[in-house]
């Protein structure tokens, strides 16, 4: 039986998928790196990042003092999670560390920036797992933020897109002319980052994701367009799934997901987008519970739990 106790989370802030209400539920101990990440912090966090030390350590939240009780610790990619390691390796060899990429690695932190490091290194893509040696668990959402609080009519739309560039503003911008000719109503909305391809482009505020759920549980498809070498899900696909919404996407491996049937999946890979209408006026099949409980935080946990245990 697993002791949820003793496994922690220590994440960005409380925007961050790590920042889980159903492994609160669970027991899990989950927490923010910092109680405020203030000039002095930020100051700290670049020294550390630069010259390889911890003195970010002192701005700890309360988490640090729990350490000792603590077996399984998961931190995202971020640079931060560096200082963390070192601090948890020196004051507590016994905790096993996992460091979750959740973004492909040519866009996110390089691999060898935590080389030398007692942790092991997972990631959603299957691609950057072969490459790179890691190790792979799929990708998962907390089932508990996914409630649909409005049916307004503003929510309601044929097509939604919301995310920020990672260069695919071009592509977006293409598919939402086509939508156009097609006389679907189709949200493309680009949120302002500092991942923009643009210079001119008017992007847009950020929303909540209690407002995203409410625009995508109101659609009738979410449209999922990847990074470039990304190959791993998104969490639209899953999104998807959970919310009984049609998915229209680039990434070509949905196609091999256990999910996968065509009369809710759209793959622009493959098929002509003058099917699309068509598509989006077929009901949706919903997927098998047992098949939605792989993507749910409790089975992604217990993943990393059982890989242990089959040493």
């Amino acid at each position: 039986m697993i002791n949820y106790k003793n496994i922690m989370i220590v994440t960005l802030d409380k925007k961050s998928v790590l920042y889980s209400t159903e492994a609160m539920d669970l027991g899990i101990d989950v927490n923010s790196y910092f109680k405020k990440r203030n000039f002095f912090i930020k100051c700290l966090n670049h020294i550390d990042k630069s010259l390889n030390t911890t003195y970010s350590s002192v701005a700890y939240g309360d988490w640090k003092k729990r350490l000792g009780d603590v077996e399984l610790l998961i931190l995202n990619s971020h640079f931060f999670s560096k200082s963390v390691i070192k601090y948890v390796n020196k004051h507590y060899p016994h905790v096993r560390i996992i460091i979750w990429y959740s973004n492909p690695v040519s866009v996110d932190t390089p691999i060898d920036f935590f080389d030398g490091l007692n942790c092991e290194i997972w990631s959603f893509d299957k691609k950057d797992v072969e490459e790179f040696s890691l190790n792979y668990n799929n990708q998962f959402i907390d089932t508990s933020k996914l409630k649909i609080t409005s049916h307004e009519k503003k929510y309601v739309k044929d097509i939604c897109f919301i995310g920020v560039d990672k260069g695919r503003l071009s592509y977006l911008q293409e598919l939402k002319v086509f939508f156009e000719k097609l006389e679907l109503n189709s949200m493309i909305y680009v949120v302002d980052s500092n991942r923009n391809s643009s210079t001119t482009y008017n992007y847009e505020t950020p929303l909540s994701y209690e407002k995203l759920i409410n625009y995508e549980g109101n659609s009738k498809a979410i449209l999922d367009i990847v990074q470039e070498n990304q190959t791993g899900l998104s969490l639209r696909p899953i999104e998807s799934i959970f919310l009984e919404v049609k998915l229209i996407t680039n990434n070509n491996m949905v196609k091999y997901q256990d999910f996968y049937n065509e009369q809710n999946c759209f793959l622009l890979t493959e098929r002509p987008l003058s099917e699309l209408k068509q598509f989006l006026n077929t009901p949706y099949i919903p997927v098998p519970d047992k098949i939605l409980e792989k993507y749910t935080l409790k089975n992604w946990i217990n993943n990393f739990i059982r890989f242990d245990s089959d040493k």
